[in-house]
């Protein structure tokens, strides 16, 4: 599962070492225009060597590298991009809503509707937030390619419900904004356990599948949050509500509840109550 593998015509999926996570590894995508393209650029330790088995599967170097595209500003989908920008002179794009969590500037901001072209590739921005307020996806057109980074959350994992913190209302908004693209190939930036599969890659009807069941899961949290109301203990509350739901039936919070749960209840919370993102 973590070879780099093409998953369309010149691009290829490559794997970074996030040893801290319960998912093992950032999914990187590298593709091969008139140079290459990276999108989400990992950790910053072992980069760029990370990405060199991607590299050599498209005939390329660190020097060949371009563009760096990061689909929002968590260290590990941006800790590798000023690494690749030192080895191979290449710029750096992501929304500058981010630059606080990724802690450096880009080069080139980004925002919705703008197009990075490398060849016959065009990455269009599509602004998706709700993990972070920057997060964007980037949406290759003729390819019907969507590199989705953490936009697109599934139903979580065992111990983990979908990760967004800055609101769900925001991230449902931006499920339904991605529904309306055809989409043939769904990149996601950490394998998700999904329909008894572990996968990345989702491919043909899974696309709009997984979009669709992310929205379910998302609307789930939002209606378990909405009706506890006022509760001594919301977070347990609002869980033994989607204890109850089908779609969590894989879900045990257990004691103590991950910070990534709280985080995503706590943006169902401010939002309910109409209060800004801490």
């Amino acid at each position: 599962m973590t070879q780099p593998a093409f998953v369309a015509p010149g691009v290829v999926t490559a794997f970074c070492p996030k040893p801290t996570s319960h998912t093992g590894v950032v999914v990187m995508v590298a593709a091969k225009g008139d140079g290459v393209v990276v999108l989400d650029s990992g950790m910053a330790e072992p980069m760029p060597d990370a990405l060199g088995p991607a590299l050599e599967l498209l005939g390329a170097t660190t020097a060949d590298v371009r563009a760096v595209l990061s689909t929002h500003g968590h260290r590990d989908h941006t800790g590798g991009s000023r690494a690749l920008r030192d080895a191979s002179g290449a710029l750096t794009y992501f929304s500058a809503d981010d630059e606080g969590l990724a802690g450096f500037a880009p080069d080139v901001p980004v925002t919705d509707g703008d197009v990075i072209s490398s060849g016959d590739l065009r990455f269009e921005v599509v602004t998706t937030p709700g993990h972070t307020a920057g997060s964007v996806c980037f949406y290759e057109p003729t390819l019907k390619l969507l590199v989705a980074g953490d936009g697109v959350q599934g139903v979580g994992s065992a111990r983990k419900l979908p990760v967004y913190y800055e609101s769900g209302t925001r991230y449902r908004a931006s499920l339904r904004k991605l529904l309306a693209l055809e989409i043939d190939t769904l990149v996601v930036g950490h394998p998700l356990a999904w329909r008894g599969a572990n996968t990345h890659v989702f491919t043909g009807a899974q696309c709009h599948e997984l979009l669709e069941d992310s929205f379910a899961a998302a609307e789930a949290i939002r209606a378990a949050v909405a009706a506890v109301g006022p509760h001594p203990t919301p977070h347990r509350a609002a869980l033994a509500v989607l204890a109850t739901s089908p779609i969590f039936d894989h879900f045990d919070p257990g004691d103590p509840v991950e910070e990534d749960t709280e985080a995503t209840l706590d943006s169902e919370l401010r939002d309910l109550a109409g209060t800004a993102v801490r």
